[in-house]
């Protein structure tokens, strides 16, 4: 009885070290930079094309201690800070995405879009070393709008 339940730890522990193993925020630290195709800050301004479509210029840069700071397009990041949004558990269901940057961003991305300040959250990746993920605007009590897809490269 008590070698099956052993062979099972033995197989499973050195399992469950592997998916332990995470990039901590610290790893993060650097300059990173993209390009991405902006329509419109909100769902109306896109679909009712008030932004001329256009690439926009991304450069993030991350702080060993998390904190973020940077642009997207002409619009400046503010009080973000990126955070670990799973553990080895949730990877395993694939649920969420590995990291979060959480802040506000001030300015208008384009010339036409809307200006002010927005609260953002963006979801990410780092499949082969580049941040890949989504840039959402969020509200109270409405659903998050994705308005950027983040694929960015680290600086040397």
């Amino acid at each position: 009885m008590k070698t099956p339940l052993l062979t099972t730890l033995a197989i499973l522990l050195p399992a469950f070290t592997l998916l332990a193993a995470e990039t901590t925020v610290s790893d993060l630290a650097g300059q990173w930079h993209g390009k991405s195709h902006f329509t419109g800050i909100s769902y109306e301004e896109a679909t009712q094309k008030k932004v001329a479509a256009q690439d926009v210029e991304i450069v993030l840069h991350i702080s060993a201690d998390g904190s973020v700071t940077g642009r997207v397009g002409g619009a400046e990041l503010s009080e973000c800070v990126v955070e670990v949004n799973r553990g080895w558990f949730a990877r395993l269901l694939h649920i969420k995405d590995d990291f979060i940057i959480r802040g506000k961003i001030i300015g208008a991305v384009a010339v036409g879009s809307e200006s002010g300040t927005n609260t953002i959250n963006a979801p990410f990746n780092l499949p082969d070393g580049r941040i890949k993920g989504t840039m959402f605007i969020t509200h109270p009590f409405t659903y998050p709008y994705p308005f950027l897809t983040l694929r960015l490269s680290r600086e040397p």
